[in-house]
């Protein structure tokens, strides 16, 4: 009797490791699926406002602390492999002039933050820059675009990310025109 007990609890004991083991997929974030929406498409908080001066965007650098690893959502860890590649591709379509450029003061830009997390309900992607303008003090951008995780799918986080750089995007132009020279305050 006492055998058939212990055998249940084994059994019981097993399945419910098992059931527990959930299996994890590492997805490679295409940057094509990150697109960002047109501005007259977008909410007005997201749309990118045009430059008010020429800038040159010198280098884009990747500092983050967890390298490719970007967080995750569900069973979804998300991999951005070339993240100074993406971020320079999105600042250059909003207006920012090559380096090599003839005019406009040069801007570098450190990717210090870019992932996903979540809790039970929500969905928290962060995009955080280290922006220098020439030879002045750096300042630090930050997007945080929490909304609701409804099924913690593959779109979901591209989604989510898209929105982040977009926001980030946003929050680098507007300080950028803050700081145009001969700007009236």
């Amino acid at each position: 009797m006492m055998r058939a007990a212990y055998r249940w609890i084994a059994v019981a004991a097993a399945l419910s490791c098992a059931a527990c083991n959930t299996k994890v997929n590492q997805i490679k974030v295409d940057p094509q699926r990150l697109h960002t929406p047109a501005s007259r498409q977008a909410p007005a908080a997201l749309r990118l406002p045009a430059l008010a001066c020429a800038y040159r965007l010198k280098d884009v650098v990747d500092a983050r602390p967890a390298g490719d690893h970007s967080g995750g959502l569900g069973r979804h860890q998300l991999m951005i492999g070339d993240a100074p590649a993406l971020v320079r591709s999105q600042l250059l379509k909003a207006g920012l002039q090559p380096a090599e450029a003839s005019s406009g003061a040069e801007v570098s830009i450190e990717i210090k933050q870019l992932y996903l997390t979540q809790n039970q309900v929500s969905k928290i992607p962060v995009a955080v820059y280290r922006a220098r303008i020439g030879d002045q003090a750096p300042f630090v951008l930050r997007a945080q675009q929490t909304n609701m995780n409804w099924n913690s799918s593959q779109n979901e986080a591209h989604d989510a990310l898209a929105r982040a750089l977009q926001d980030v995007n946003v929050r680098l132009l507007t300080a950028l025109n803050e700081r145009c020279a001969g700007k009236k305050s």
